[in-house]
């Protein structure tokens, strides 16, 4: 039978203790990047659909672009909605505020001061490291 030292035992209930604490503040940590990223989404889609309505309110019927070629099937229907005539190659406000939405959308985060840190956002994603103590 073999009895362990009485300091050794106690320097695993130290480092278990220890990583516990680690454990609950990174999940704590988790949570809190989490509501700030969902804060800062309600955020920018909110500005977004401001300056939607006004600009659609500015242009409505008018023809603001025209495409180098014609789109088909639903592309078409989203590019020339609300305009009159047949011309499949005309733009209308709502497919052009579309395409600047998605392409401006994590400046305005960035503008807006919302953006999480350069490494908060490697950790997490839609395939996160897998836990080694789950193995």
């Amino acid at each position: 039978m073999k009895i362990e030292n009485p300091a050794k035992i106690s320097t695993k209930k130290s480092k278990t203790k220890k990583i516990d604490r680690v454990e609950t503040s990174l999940k704590e940590s988790s949570r809190d990047l989490s509501l700030f990223k969902f804060k800062s989404g309600a955020v920018v889609a909110l500005v977004l659909f401001v300056v939607f309505g006004l600009l659609n309110s500015l242009f409505e019927g008018k023809v603001v672009a025209k495409l180098p070629f014609k789109p088909f099937g639903i592309v078409m229907k989203m590019s020339h909605r609300g305009l009159q005539g047949d011309d499949a190659t005309d733009c209308s406000m709502a497919f052009l505020y579309f395409l600047c939405s998605i392409s401006i959308r994590t400046n305005l985060q960035k503008f807006l001061g919302f953006s999480p840190p350069r490494g908060a956002a490697a950790g997490g994603g839609l395939f996160p490291m897998p836990d080694p103590k789950t193995n």
